[in-house]
């Protein structure tokens, strides 16, 4: 490294300018990028635009070739930054063309930077590339004018990485993966057909089927019409020739159609079949020798409940602030928040949200409300015991404990990162991450998740269901959860907004809680109040609208269908019942025109421009987790198995029974090889694996670029066709693609309450 240190003296102020110039002692780097010489240069082009332009000293800027003589800095007002730069009024030159280049760090540069020359009064687009961590302007012209180079940007602290475009990102890459369309096959393709397999093989669901659930699976026959049938294979004994196979059943392929998924499509249907064991679906047919059997599956009485069993236990791994073992040590024991008063606040403890070491009090909220639906529904027969507790009142209580430590003045305090710019700038094993301190002021201002306002909510809702269990285990802290959700139910009763998701669902779901522990007949009419509500929001073809306002509808299940479902479970005499039947009933009919797109029966929809899509844009395993819980509780409500065998179908789309023939659950059956969380990095996880993790799902193409992450800009890319089926499978361990493989707490939570119900459907109706 070179230094080079130079005085200046300053140069006049042009009254008449409103960018006057004053100069300053300045410090220049030399360094070396690739063989390009970069020279920091002094930031002495200090320049006063107005008060909301703020001096980013910490933003060097470098230019190639050498010269002592060019000043720059970097300015920054909210969304929008200015290079600016001049010559000294000492230099010799008139001018001098160089390149001029900063790091970014966290910014990614937005649209077109503009060239602004105030004396000439011209602007014109500049264009940049960035390399070796630097965004860097070609052949810049400096005089002895100020100039500089305006831009907007993005981050998230400022919250506006959506206005970015994918081509924008990509162009800001440090590095670039590429997922490619997989077209090799077997045989020619069909006209229009837009994924295939290598071999002829039956796409089966990994985490197998229910005795007395639908069982299906689905052969891609390209452009090829298949003749034959399929056999059922008992894969515990010998399929080996010339062993006699064991053949338990034997059923006709059906053709279903021609689609884009696989070209002609067949079902394998053995739904009548129903005796336990593990099987696999061997294809007889005429057409060709390029098959391969299926993957080995099991059909188990119950196994809904194995799979939300697995879905509960991951939580555990979860755990911040102790040891996990096989994962890592006790980490992150120093979480904590200044309050405004000087006081510190232990904020230590809860769950690591997702495939980062965040802690996000919506996350958390979605898996406290899995798990305490799950252990009020089958607490009674789960024998699992952890800590001389119930397990996963256990689990309910580690997480509960850190919500009520973080709540104060109305507001929630999720103490997690210093670094507001990037929350997630930790990629490494959780106990050697640096301390993690944060003020109040901090925390409020960035808002990050659900912290004020109607939101606490949902919080508060989940605590007043974990202070109902805790209560026989532990008084002490069931009645600080308690307390907490009491004072959210006076802080959100008390605002004039009528929002869906948190304010009257939350509070009809307190209301329960609270009548279930307290008896006080205030909160059933408060109950009743909050069902009306949500009852008027919903418009005649199904959807709900968001708020009173009526002017945004929505399909997504939300909290309002599980709120009103518990209303139905605690007060089954109310003359609201038939109300929220019916409510159900033109919810699940909307969803259901959506069922049978294609031969997987996953719920399709519609994109901004009204074309139905097989995958809606924007879906994850959490709303075919909320789906399948939605279809699974209609069917109840209805006594109608139509919409139990959708919400089947919903789950075996996570668990394997889908296009791209991967299971999203870790650790069961063929999984993506991959995965999007920071446990990749320590020894018991370097396979990408959490066991019992849901990802966060399958990605439609868009027909053009598509980037699937990370935010750190190294990024997974795919340009594949419109509901083209994208989910990272390119590595091993870590993936930096979070949009599709990333495991998160609301995943988990929601795949945990539609399995569950499912469990229940099937245990009613079948």
């Amino acid at each position: 490294m070179i230094h080079l240190e130079v005085n200046k003296k300053s140069i006049c102020e042009n009254p008449r300018n409103p960018c006057a110039i004053k100069m300053k002692h300045f410090k220049s780097t030399i360094i070396l990028l690739t063989g390009i010489i970069f020279i920091a240069l002094s930031s002495m082009a200090q320049v006063n635009f107005d008060n909301d332009w703020t001096l980013r000293k910490e933003m060097l800027v470098f230019s190639n070739p050498e010269n002592k003589s060019v000043q720059a800095n970097i300015y920054q007002n909210d969304k929008n930054i200015r290079l600016t730069f001049v010559l000294s009024e000492n230099s010799n030159a008139k001018s001098v063309k160089c390149k001029l280049s900063f790091d970014p760090v966290y910014f990614f540069v937005v649209g077109m930077p503009v060239l602004v020359n105030d004396k000439a009064k011209e602007k014109k687009e500049i264009d940049y590339v960035f390399k070796n961590e630097r965004v860097i302007f070609d052949e810049v012209i400096v005089d002895k004018h100020l100039k500089y180079i305006e831009f907007g940007v993005a981050s998230r602290k400022l919250k506006n990485l959506g206005t970015l475009t994918a081509e924008e990102k990509v162009k800001q890459a440090r590095t670039i993966r590429r997922i490619k369309q997989q077209l090799d096959s077997w045989s020619p393709l069909a006209e229009n057909q837009i994924i295939a397999q290598p071999c002829l093989r039956p796409i089966i669901s990994h985490g197998g089927y229910a005795v007395d659930g639908v069982k299906k699976a689905v052969i891609w026959a390209n452009d090829t019409k298949l003749t034959g049938k399929f056999e059922l294979i008992d894969a515990l004994n010998n399929v080996q020739h010339p062993a006699p196979q064991p053949v338990v059943y034997t059923g006709n392929l059906i053709e279903t159609g021609n689609h884009i998924w696989g070209g002609n499509n067949y079902i394998a249907d053995f739904s009548d079949f129903k005796k336990e064991g593990l099987y696999f679906v061997r294809l007889k047919i005429n057409e060709t020798k390029e098959i391969s059997d299926s993957y080995v599956f099991p059909i188990k009485n119950e196994i809904y409940l194995d799979l939300a069993t697995k879905a509960a236990k991951w939580f555990y791994y979860q755990r911040c602030g102790t040891e996990v073992p096989g994962f890592h040590k006790a980490c992150h024991t120093e979480d904590a928040i200044i309050k405004n008063d000087g006081t510190k606040v232990d904020v230590t403890g809860g769950w690591h949200d997702a495939g980062d070491y965040g802690k996000w009090m919506w996350g958390g909220s979605m898996g406290l409300f899995g798990l305490t639906t799950f252990q009020n529904d089958f607490g009674e027969e789960l024998k699992d015991s952890l800590e001389n507790m119930p397990r996963y009142i256990n689990e309910i209580a580690w997480e509960a404990k850190y919500f009520c430590k973080t709540y104060w003045d109305g507001e929630f305090h999720p103490g997690f990162t210093p670094d507001f710019e990037n929350v997630c700038v930790w990629i490494g094993v959780p106990e050697n991450e640096p301390p993690r301190v944060v003020s109040e002021k901090e925390c409020i201002e960035n808002n990050y998740g659900i912290i004020k306002g109607d939101a606490i909510c949902f919080p508060g809702m989940v605590l007043a269901k974990a202070g109902r269990l805790l209560l026989p285990y532990d008084k002490e802290l069931a009645e600080k959860c308690l307390a907490t959700a009491k004072d959210v139910y006076e802080v959100v009763s008390k605002t004039k907004t009528s929002n869906l998701y948190y304010k009257e669902s939350g509070l009809l779901q307190i209301n329960l809680e609270f009548y279930q522990i307290y008896k006080d007949e205030k909160y059933i009419k408060d109950a009743e109040k909050r069902v009306n509500n949500i009852l008027e929001l919903q418009d005649k073809d199904g959807r709900f609208y968001t708020d009173n306002s009526k002017t945004s509808k929505t399909n997504r299940v939300g909290m309002h269908l599980p709120a009103l479902y518990e209303f139905v479970k605690q007060h089954p005499e109310s003359n609201l019942v038939p109300e929220i039947k019916e409510a159900f009933k033109l919810w699940a009919d909307y969803n259901m025109q959506f069922a049978n797109l294609s031969s997987f029966g996953q719920i399709g929809g519609t994109a901004k421009d009204g074309s139905i899509r097989n995958i809606e844009p924007h879906t994850n395993n959490g709303k075919v987790g909320n789906t399948a819980w939605a279809l699974a509780t209609t069917a109840i409500l209805l006594e109608d198995t139509k919409y139990l065998e959708a919400a089947e179908n919903q789950i075996q789309w996570v668990v394997g029974f889908n296009p791209a023939d991967i299971s999203m659950m870790a650790g069961l059956g063929k999984g993506p090889g991959c995965g999007h969380h920071r446990y990749s990095f320590t020894e018991g996880g370097r396979n990408g694996i959490v066991p019992g993790g849901v990802m966060i799902g399958i990605n439609p193409g868009n027909g053009g670029l598509l980037e699937l992450g990370d935010i750190t800009k190294n990024f997974i890319i795919a340009e594949v066709p419109i509901d083209y089926p994208i989910f990272d499978t390119g590595t091993w361990g870590w993936t930096y693609a979070y949009k599709t493989s990333e495991y998160a707490c609301s995943k988990n939570g929601i795949f945990l309450l539609g399995v569950s119900q499912i469990t229940k459907a099937l245990r009613m109706l079948k």
